[in-house]
């Protein structure tokens, strides 16, 4: 395919369309349920022996598997609520569990962490909604991950290391490449797609986006961006970059160019 810059890429490998937008182009996204969180950890995890100093640390293997446990801050953050569903009746839920956490975890030391983990998830247990055990859920893409991807486009793509090199140093936005290689690591991260666009609900998991006005801003800047006719490299890396990165409901964890610079 020859795009107006005269830059070749090859098409995507794997690619597969469906009549039905019911069905997603899954690529490397993973989808996990609680109770595979729960069987994954289990495997992990020696059993709890309070003669030997081992403590229960399921609840922290649960958050950092489903990755919704910051250790860097050890709690919860706020994208842990895919896993429950709220009475829709219940407009105080949020503020509820916000309480509930001031109260008891806020009160523990930060290096009590798998007591944190467990605090917070009784919390949204208790106040948040019922816990859905069973249904799969999007689990953010981690930064490995990021570069492993990055770096498989790059050769999908038939982009050398040199110009990974110089793409970094020039900005993915200044070269037909760059914007391809936006592009791609968003299809295969199962976050988007040319034909369906974002899928928004998993943007909002990746990027801890938070309450409505992140759906809607993301959702209105996307048209825009789409209305104006751009190809298809150019349409995924500038809503990237103008839709995610410049996204003021957001505390955005997502950076591309962290892993193009990982993938060398």
């Amino acid at each position: 395919m020859q795009l107006r810059s005269k830059c070749i890429v090859l098409p995507l490998l794997g690619l597969c369309i469906f009549a039905s937008r019911g069905f997603t182009l899954q690529h490397t996204a993973t989808l996990k349920s609680f109770d595979e969180l729960r069987i994954e950890c289990s495997r992990y995890l020696p059993p709890v022996d309070a003669l030997n100093n081992i403590k229960d640390c399921s609840d922290r293997c649960l958050g950092l598997v489903g990755r919704f446990w910051n250790d860097s801050i050890s709690r919860t953050v706020y994208s842990v609520n895919r896993f429950y569903q709220p009475d829709s009746c219940d407009q105080d839920n949020l503020d509820r569990t916000e309480q509930c956490l001031c109260e008891t975890v806020q009160s523990l030391p930060r290096n009590a962490s798998c007591q944190r983990a467990s605090c917070s998830m009784q919390c949204y247990q208790d106040q948040f909604g019922e816990l859905i055990n069973q249904k799969p859920q999007f689990v953010p893409v981690s930064k490995l991950r990021s570069a492993q991807i990055m770096s498989d486009c790059a050769q999908v793509l038939q982009i050398s290391q040199d110009t990974v090199r110089q793409i970094l140093h020039d900005g993915y936005n200044n070269t037909c490449e760059g914007r391809c290689l936006v592009r791609c690591y968003l299809i295969r991260a199962g976050l988007y797609s040319d034909r369906w666009g974002p899928n928004i609900a998993r943007f909002s998991v990746q990027c801890e986006g938070y309450a409505d006005e992140y759906e809607r801003s993301v959702t209105d800047c996307y048209a825009g961006l789409k209305a104006q006719q751009l190809d298809k490299c150019t349409l995924a890396a500038r809503f990237y970059d103008e839709c995610i990165l410049s996204n003021e409901y957001s505390n955005s964890n997502m950076d591309v160019i962290a892993a193009l610079g990982g993938s060398l």
